[in-house]
């Protein structure tokens, strides 16, 4: 009985504790829950835009950024001043009340302040404020500064702006705004129009079937808009992209509506222009036009089943369709779209266009959309990356990971990267992949480092530094990425490839005393290759050349299927094109005991290449009015029975801190980056290469310093450094190369002790290019064979002048003869940057 009763309590004293402890854990744990209830809908664009007044003309429109980015960081305008210094700055409110102004002015290189003072009184003019700026510290004559702009409100908001400022005794600004404008408002009207004609370089071979692109050697009908007939829907304001005593690069952008069949169609056209001023005329060195539809779902072609993409020179459309291929994602005009083709639904999943568009704020088109992967259902993640227009984050630019949950119709924000460096660059620093896996592993490849953040640990890990673009190969549908282990060839020893779904790694290794150098893909293959490390050379301006002595193709799981290897020939490059790998090839020569490489034929490996359909392609239709346009051509399979119906997304608003600081995003490299009608054109390792890039299209170069480069164009036709007249040194009958490099050095620090001595490779450049450091005030060296060079400090229409350490004198070369020269010693230039 006793032993009943027993377990009879024991029985209720355990339940008693059972409620208990249901009761306390009840308590104690925090339960977590994202409220998707709470969505929101993207608030329109409220920063105030900033012009800029010097003399009579209103130039350089600013978008504000709420991030404090560095002032040298940004090249989007130059503004010229006189040698009174000042300007004035007119803020359009919008819908703030701006009661304070701060303005600072710095060193382009370095960032040092020079600079800074605020304004608290305004003149009014309508719904905007103008502040008078005067600087009072001396500036040089045609050097660049860098200028931000503070806007702060009544309620203590703060807005950035930033611009460049060069000091001209007269750059002739007026007259030249003057003449652009004038050239802008007579091609609307032909009539007009005929007193321009005088400044067009007509050429039968330009393109004349298309609005999209037309320049100074288009057709006159096409410069004057054809049939068309625009009318321009925004201000037009000059944006002085460069500027030099006699010549302005000057850029207009603005949107332009047209009705077509019907319609009406909006379109972004931007205008370029070259310009030189002299006392009898103007002259016009370039002009060029771009023109691009807004994409507008409206407008899809039902019969035969198309989506109208318009006047447009872009003719990749970023598209992912699920694997059912009953859903296709695309982008379009920066705007991600969604079509539903079994419903005939299209949603717009991610846009900063307002449904009031101003399409000045709205629309500034400095950010892009990457999609990283879609399921059948519809459920996408997308990447955002670049400047926010509008909505939570207005004025930052940032890295911003997407998902959008179609079930629900709303998109979620996972990751949120904010960045200290504008659109322009970033879209170069933003690397070649972006992925998040089936475990919601986020993985970026950004300034040269492969990042791994979980989203649900919250855990970020640098998985691989120095991974340059040219060392790493994405393979996307399969989740594969592949990259070298080391980017220097002479202790390249690995090549690793990364599952990104399980996370595992595998490495090819490399041969004993060869290094391994990851070349490129082909199909679902990476291609890479051996160099003896005993090959590889170091030039004497620094370029490393590593010839491969075997180039293998192999499949990801590192089985060999093709093996390239000719005994005395060695690959210093390839090239994939379609199913064949061009080898670029050399032979080794041995002169008085130095290696060097001579080029010879190069030969080829054949790959048997699987042949895909792609699901979507672009086709083009010609009209009288429009002339070509393009359009997206859907499946074979569907039929567009209506135009489909179109809707939007709501942004969940969830209460959990997104942001993920990004380690060791300062990059020691250094890279060259070609301003081509005010934007970024690319990213090089190698001066000569952007250079090349900004001559084909009257550009500048700068490095990511800041430092200014090259500019095309500026150089006089004689200019002579003084300072070497009498110069004294050493005579060297070895070695000059390291004499002229030793004046190289003496020579900047003479000209500036506070600063380090950067050189720069300029190997590849015409001796015409590298004389613009001489016209800028510094020396260049000149290689006339493998191991001599001599110091350019001047040059006029004839000859160049040099020191030349082994004869020890100064001399006067002819331009024919030192092209030659140089040109056969391979155009090896060195100087130094300010």
């Amino acid at each position: 009985m006793n032993s009943v009763l027993k377990n009879i309590y024991r029985i209720i004293i355990l339940i008693g504790i059972f409620i208990a402890s249901i009761y306390y854990f009840s308590k104690d744990i925090k339960e977590v829950v994202f409220d998707f209830n709470n969505t929101t809908i993207m608030e329109d664009a409220t920063f105030p835009l900033v012009t800029l007044i010097v003399g009579e003309d209103e130039i350089n429109l600013l978008h504000g950024y709420s991030s404090n980015l560095n002032a040298n960081k940004l090249r989007e305008s130059v503004t010229p001043i006189g040698t009174d210094q000042g300007f004035e700055i007119k803020v359009r409110q919008m819908d703030y009340d701006i009661r304070k102004m701060n303005y600072e002015i710095r060193e382009f290189h370095g960032n040092e302040l020079i600079e800074s003072s605020s304004v608290s009184v305004f003149d009014e003019q309508e719904d905007s404020k103008i502040a008078k700026v005067k600087f009072r510290e001396e500036l040089t004559p045609g050097k660049e500064y860098a200028v931000k702009i503070t806007l702060i409100s009544s309620k203590s908001q703060k807005m950035y702006y930033y611009t460049r400022i060069k000091l001209y005794s007269d750059a002739h600004l007026h007259d030249q705004i003057t003449f652009v404008m004038d050239f802008h408002n007579a091609i609307k009207n032909k009539d007009e129009a005929e007193n321009i004609r005088k400044y067009l370089e007509y050429d039968s071979k330009a393109d004349n079937t298309t609005l999209a692109y037309v320049n100074i050697h288009s057709d006159f009908e096409q410069i004057t808009w054809g049939n068309l007939n625009p009318k321009i829907v925004t201000d037009v304001v000059p944006t002085i992209v460069e500027i030099y005593s006699d010549i302005a690069l000057i850029r207009l952008d603005y949107f332009i509506s047209a009705e077509i069949e019907g319609n009406i169609e909006y379109y972004r056209v931007m205008e370029f222009y070259r310009c030189r001023y002299s006392t009898n005329r103007m002259y016009l060195l370039n002009y060029e036009r771009t023109m691009e539809s807004l994409f507008d779902v409206n407008l899809a072609s039902v019969s035969k089943s198309e989506l109208k993409l318009g006047i447009s020179s872009d003719y990749e459309v970023p598209t992912l369709a699920s694997a059912d291929q009953t859903k296709l994602a695309f982008v379009r005009s920066e705007e991600l779209w969604l079509y539903h083709l079994d419903k005939n639904e299209i949603i717009k999943v991610f846009s900063f266009v307002q449904e009031e568009s101003d399409f000045i704020r709205d629309r500034y088109n400095q950010h892009d959309i990457r999609i990283l992967n879609m399921d059948n259902e519809g459920n996408m993640d997308f990447v955002v990356y670049g400047y926010m227009n509008r909505g939570n984050y207005e004025g930052k630019v940032a890295v911003i990971l997407y998902h959008y949950v179609r079930a629900e119709n709303r998109i979620e924000e996972m990751v949120y990267i904010p960045v200290d460096e504008p659109y322009q660059t970033l879209k170069e620093n933003i690397g070649k992949f972006a992925y998040v896996n089936s475990k919601d592993v986020f993985y970026i490849h950004m300034n040269n480092r492969i990042y791994s953040y979980d989203l649900i640990t919250h855990k970020l890990s640098e998985l691989a530094t120095s991974v340059y673009k040219d060392q790493v190969v994405v393979f996307k549908d399969m989740g594969i990425v592949a990259w070298q282990g080391n980017s220097d060839p002479k202790l390249s020893e690995t090549i690793l490839i990364m599952d990104m779904e399980s996370g595992e790694i595998q490495m090819i290794e490399s041969l004993p005393g060869y290094s391994i150098l990851l070349m490129d893909k082909i199909d679902s293959n990476i291609i890479y290759g051996f160099v003896k490390k005993d090959n590889i050379i170091t030039h004497v301006d620094g370029r490393v050349l590593a010839p491969l002595s075997v180039v293998e193709i192999a499949s990801l799981d590192k089985k060999v299927l093709k093996r390239y290897e000719e005994s005395g020939y060695y690959i210093i490059d390839i090239e994939v094109k379609v199913n064949v790998v061009e080898l670029f090839r050399v032979q080794k020569a041995d002169g008085n005991g130095i290696i060097s490489y001579t080029p010879v034929a190069t030969d080829y490996i054949m790959n048997q290449i699987k042949s895909e359909q792609p699901v979507t392609q672009v086709t083009t239709r010609v009209t009288d009015k429009a002339l070509t346009e393009l359009y997206l051509d859907l499946p074979s399979d569907f039929n567009m029975e209506a135009k489909p119906t179109e809707f939007s997304t709501i942004n969940t608003i969830i209460f959990q801190d997104p942001t993920v600081r990004l380690s060791g995003m300062d990059d020691d490299m250094i890279y060259y980056y070609p301003y081509i009608m005010g934007d970024v054109a690319g990213s090089y390792k190698e001066a000569s290469d952007a250079i090349a890039l900004a001559y084909d299209n009257a550009g500048v170069v700068i490095n990511n310093k800041m430092q200014l480069v090259w500019e095309r164009g500026v150089k006089t036709n004689s200019y002579t450094l003084d300072r070497f007249d009498n110069l004294s040194w050493e005579v060297t009958t070895s070695k000059t190369m390291d004499k002229c490099m030793e004046l190289l050095r003496n020579d900047k620090i003479s000209r500036d002790s506070n600063s380090d001595f950067t050189p720069i490779r300029l190997t590849g450049i015409s001796l015409d290019d590298a004389l613009y450091y001489v016209y800028t005030g510094k020396p260049v060296i000149a290689m006339t064979n493998r191991e001599d060079g001599v110091l350019i400090y001047g040059y006029n229409t004839f000859n160049i002048m040099i020191i030349n350490p082994k004869s020890g004198k100064v001399e006067k070369m002819g331009l024919q003869a030192a092209n030659d020269l140089f040109e056969q010693a391979g155009n090896v230039f060195i100087s130094y940057l300010d």
